[in-house]
């Protein structure tokens, strides 16, 4: 299962280098969010991180159950909750549409599936 999960997250991590590299303005308006330059700034900044995430995610792919692995799941558990929480955060706040909280709750399934797939 980790196998799994692992290959579907380096699937959403490449997505998201390719989209916020290249259409940052047109990804952050998915959110209802306006892209001016300074979301556009961020959104290149932030691409390479997710590009490093697929790789680490492809790479981590076959790893077999140890504290490493178990420490990858939580990590990618937090990252994806704390984007999920940082979303509602915004939807509650005005700043970004009703189509973040969708964003938003595929974000905590994953990082539940991490949790559950952590020590499998």
């Amino acid at each position: 299962m980790f196998r799994f999960v692992s290959l579907g997250v380096s699937v959403i991590f490449l997505i998201l280098f390719v989209l916020l590299a290249f259409l940052p303005a047109t990804y952050v308006a998915t959110y209802g969010v306006e892209g001016d330059a300074g979301a556009i700034f961020m959104g290149r900044r932030a691409s390479p991180m997710f590009l490093g995430l697929a790789l680490l995610m492809w790479q981590a792919r076959d790893a077999p159950a140890s504290s490493l692995r178990s420490t990858i799941c939580w990590a990618m558990a937090v990252l994806f909750a704390g984007i999920a929480v940082t979303g509602i955060i915004e939807f509650l706040n005005g700043t970004a549409g009703a189509v973040i909280l969708i964003a938003a709750l595929g974000e905590l399934i994953v990082a539940a599936l991490f949790v559950g797939v952590r020590d499998r």
